[in-house]
């Protein structure tokens, strides 16, 4: 992946953190919203089953820093599922089919690219973490006029769905993912393979850069602004000013 030159002075996570961010509506959607609302360049994203969470509010607020204006759905309403919800024999997949689903979340992808363009963004990428990297590879499958987007330690990945994207594309696995080489390389006969990039993260688990990372711990907050670096390149390399 082609890089910017420009140098990319990551600030590291906290593990105590205070959003710079505000909360407001999109129609009955409750959003975070970070960054410069001036900037012409616009990133939504997608969290993790967990919901909102510290760890991915901080990340949004990184990369609105960088003058991205990020937007972050509570597309669960409110209601996200709970680490015993997991041990539930069939809630995770009825979860997948219903309100995880893309269908389920499509139209509120498009009202929020909608409010995008009507507040004079021209460029839009999409970040998503866990279940909400699923999301993104549909939105990134079946929307138009997209500039890229990030999956970061991604989960209902089924394969052929990453050849299927029509836009630039990172791809940051940790230790519990599938290995996903196959798909990835079959993006190599689209134009915007250049700008594509993937890194595993074999020494981290499921969830580091969100809900389930620790960064209390200075092995997984180091490794999780290592993954914030990456992301951030990224989208400056698709999106430049």
């Amino acid at each position: 992946m082609s890089f910017p030159s420009v140098c990319c002075n990551t600030p590291p996570v906290k593990a105590d953190y205070t959003p710079k961010g505000e909360k407001s509506t999109l129609g009955d959607i409750e959003c975070y919203m970070a960054g410069s609302k001036s900037s012409r360049r616009g990133i939504i994203v997608n969290y993790d089953i967990f919901g909102f969470h510290p760890n991915v509010i901080q990340i949004c607020d990184i990369l609105g820093d960088f003058g991205f204006y990020v937007l972050l759905p509570d597309l669960l309403r409110g209601n996200p599922l709970t680490e015993a919800d997991l041990g539930k024999p069939g809630v995770f997949s009825e979860f997948s089919k219903t309100r995880g689903s893309w269908e389920t979340n499509k139209p509120m992808y498009n009202r929020a690219l909608k409010h995008m363009k009507e507040n004079g963004i021209t460029e839009v990428g999409l970040l998503g973490f866990c279940w909400g990297a699923h999301v993104s590879v549909a939105a990134l499958t079946e929307l138009k006029g997209l500039a890229g987007g990030a999956i970061v330690h991604p989960a209902l990945i089924q394969p052929g769905d990453l050849g299927k994207v029509n836009a630039p594309l990172m791809v940051l696995p940790s230790k519990d993912e599938a290995d996903f080489s196959e798909d990835f390389n079959s993006l190599k006969s689209k134009s915007f393979f250049s700008k594509c990039y993937m890194e595993r993260f074999d020494d981290m688990f499921h969830g580091f850069c969100g809900a389930r990372g620790d960064w209390t711990n200075p092995e997984q907050a180091k490794r999780a602004n290592d993954a914030i670096k990456l992301l951030t390149k990224f989208f400056l390399a698709i999106m430049p000013q």
